[in-house]
């Protein structure tokens, strides 16, 4: 029993062992439950920790696909990404509406498609993008004819790796056609201006050529090579170097001046001498450069038409002058005849038409002189036969011709003369002097005062014609020496004459090398008129000084040679001419045989050879000339009369002419009309009578 009790507290030791190693077990166990509890619960909340980060990711992801969605739904720029195989991996709607894709067309080929473009021609584009990896650029047209600039770029992931493409399109159809439409313009501006007949130039900052029209290349007749980019003051040899044209284009530049109408008279190299308007304002860029357009119009042709139609008025005007001068002697003469012819005048009166007879004549004679001058000086024919003068000694000579016509209107003369010695024309510088004189005395009331003085001013000599009397109105000053100019058009003139003597005076000054000024507080306050001519700068051997004469009638009272018993044969067709002069000479004693032909002055001198003292000859007869006559004349022998002395009376009373008549052999040429006691002693001289 007991041994059965020993062995049952064997057994209940070895169970308390058991129980306590498993306790042991079970406390470890529970250890390591513990030790996986909290293992689980780290894990857990590690789990918790990575379901919180991915719910925020999947937050932030979403976010991000919605605001990637919303940008590319509000992009409105046609953009295709595709993938390195050429499928279509997104797109935003405009080229989904620009490309017809639908939705499902993603993951499809971009090739497969078809829309607006013609998707062969993007294909090479890019697959040398993706060749290359270089942007690839270019402008492409629809089918429809829309523009756009597309421009293809490689597609990288966020690891610098390509993966396909992206494409962008750039609508430029606006600006492709505003560029179309400013081409056009441009090509239509241009066309206008190529047309145009006005030369036109564009010049850059520095003043060099930057376009010009083909109007200027066949105006100037210059190469648009030799043109472009040059200086315009090296254009043609620098005929465009002109110090105010130069002036003029700087300050457009600097202030923005327009210039109107600036007219340029130059010698152009290829086209001569030609007067041009220039019009030029300042073109302002878009870039900001400032630029010169200058428009030259040659008003050459229409210068000189209206130079012409000037002329023309004034020629027109002159005639109308010429009419009316002529006119009142002519009436005067006319009148003056008819009352004799009506009745029987009594001496005094008989004297009174005879003095208007000689006052008109004279008259008649200036008007023809005048005339005649005006025509020399017109062709350049009218040349100065120069000797040193003593002006003291010309003036005196003109006052004293003019005294007369000054005491009749009671009008004072007064000099102050100082001996100049100049190198001049004396009968041209006595009709300068004379014009002046008698003008002034013309034109200054009864009563009135006239002053001449000479003096030396500035090394020259200087003449001053003054009077008191009705002035020079101030917008007639800058005209009076014009020719045909009066003053006044109408038919109530105050103005006497042609309108040539102050234009002939200012010649013949000119010709001297001088100058002839007026001048005139206005009208009603007189006038002065300057004359200055260069001083005679006598040469070593010095040419003895001329001393002036003024023609003057002979009276026939005066101790002249006798042409008594002379025989003398007068021509002349113009029996109106003929009979005066044979009567005036038969008056003085000669025998005359008048004849109107040069046939008939031959069959008198063969019918009496040598019978005849003198032969008088009118230059114009009809049928065989004065010219003839005096060359058949010389002809002869001496003992038939070829000898004879000849006198040409004509009124071709040019220089050509008088020499002509010398050379074809008459020994003096006298210009109608002339004065008879002046021609008296001519012919006494030829005859040997003096």
């Amino acid at each position: 029993m007991i041994q059965e009790q020993n062995q049952l507290n064997q057994n209940l030791r070895i169970a308390n062992e058991e129980i306590l190693s498993s306790n042991e077990e079970l406390q470890s166990t529970n250890e390591e439950l513990q030790t996986a509890k909290e293992e689980i619960q780290a894990t857990n909340e590690e789990l918790s920790t990575t379901n919180e980060e991915l719910r925020s990711r999947n937050l932030q992801q979403n976010r991000d696909n919605s605001d990637l969605n919303n940008f590319i739904a509000s992009i409105n720029i046609p953009i295709v990404m595709l993938t390195n195989d050429l499928r279509i991996r997104r797109f935003t709607p405009t080229a989904q509406r620009l490309f017809n894709f639908i939705p499902t067309d993603i993951g499809r080929p971009f090739t497969d498609l078809h829309g607006n473009f013609d998707v062969s021609q993007l294909e090479p584009m890019i697959l040398e993008v993706l060749e290359t990896l270089n942007t690839k650029e270019q402008e492409i047209q629809t089918e429809a004819g829309y523009w756009y600039n597309i421009r293809i770029r490689p597609y990288r992931t966020t690891g610098n790796q390509i993966d396909g493409v992206t494409i962008v399109l750039q609508d430029i159809d606006a600006l492709k056609r505003y560029t179309a439409s400013l081409e056009s313009a441009r090509n239509y501006a241009e066309t206008i201006i190529e047309t145009v007949q006005i030369p036109l130039v564009v010049l850059d900052a520095d003043l060099r050529v930057n376009a010009a029209n083909r109007s200027f290349y066949q105006t100037f007749q210059v190469s648009e090579a030799e043109t472009i980019h040059t200086l315009l003051f090296e254009l043609g040899n620098g005929q465009w170097d002109i110090p105010e044209l130069r002036s003029i284009l700087n300050g457009i530049l600097a202030d923005g001046l327009v210039v109107q109408d600036f007219e340029v008279n130059h010698d152009f190299e290829q086209i001569g001498h030609k007067n041009m308007l220039l019009n030029a304002c300042k073109l302002h860029r878009e870039d900001n450069t400032d630029m010169i357009l200058l428009a030259i119009l040659d008003v050459t042709e229409r210068t000189a038409r209206q130079q012409a139609e000037a002329a023309s008025r004034a020629k027109d005007q002159f005639l109308s002058n010429l009419s009316h001068e002529l006119r009142n002697p002519l009436s005067s003469l006319l009148g003056w005849v008819q009352l004799l012819r009506s009745r029987n005048c009594d001496e005094a009166t008989v004297d009174q038409a005879l003095e208007a007879f000689e006052q008109n004549g004279r008259l008649l004679n200036y008007l023809i002189e005048d005339i005649l001058d005006a025509s020399r000086i017109a062709g350049g024919k009218l040349q100065l036969n120069s000797h040193p003068i003593d002006l003291s000694l010309l003036v005196q000579a003109v006052l004293d011709s003019v005294n007369l016509s000054a005491v009749t209107k009671n009008i004072q003369l007064v000099s102050s003369l100082s001996s100049i010695t100049v190198l001049g024309d004396a009968e041209r510088l006595q009709q300068v002097l004379g014009n002046l004189l008698s003008n002034a005395i013309k034109f200054t009331p009864a009563g009135g005062r006239v002053d001449i003085t000479l003096s030396q001013v500035d090394n020259q000599a200087q003449i001053q014609v003054s009077d008191t009397g009705i002035g020079i109105p101030a917008d007639l000053l800058p005209h009076i020496f014009e020719r045909f100019y009066q003053g006044d058009s109408g038919t109530t003139k105050t103005k006497q004459g042609l309108g040539l003597g102050l234009a002939i005076v200012r010649y013949l000054i000119e010709l001297h090398g001088g100058t002839v000024l007026a001048e005139s507080p206005g009208e009603g306050q007189g006038a002065t008129l300057t004359v200055r001519l260069p001083l005679y700068v006598p040469p070593p051997t010095a040419t003895p000084i001329v001393e002036p004469t003024v023609e003057t009638s002979l009276d026939a009272s005066q101790n002249l040679p006798s042409l008594e018993g002379l025989q003398i044969l007068v021509v002349d067709d113009q029996v109106d001419v003929l009979l005066p002069l044979q009567l005036m000479l038969e008056t003085y004693g000669a025998e005359v045989l008048a004849v109107t032909t040069a046939r008939a002055a031959l069959s008198a001198l063969n019918e009496s050879p040598n019978r005849y003292d003198v032969l008088i000859s009118d230059l114009g007869l009809p049928d065989e000339d004065g010219y003839f006559l005096i060359q058949q004349v010389r002809s002869l022998s001496a003992a038939a009369g070829g000898q004879i002395p000849a006198i040409a009376l004509t009124g071709y009373a040019s220089k050509a002419e008088q020499q002509r008549a010398i050379d074809a052999g008459f020994q003096m040429h006298i210009a109608k009309p002339c004065d008879l006691v002046q021609l008296r002693a001519i012919v006494a001289d030829l005859a040997k009578r003096t």
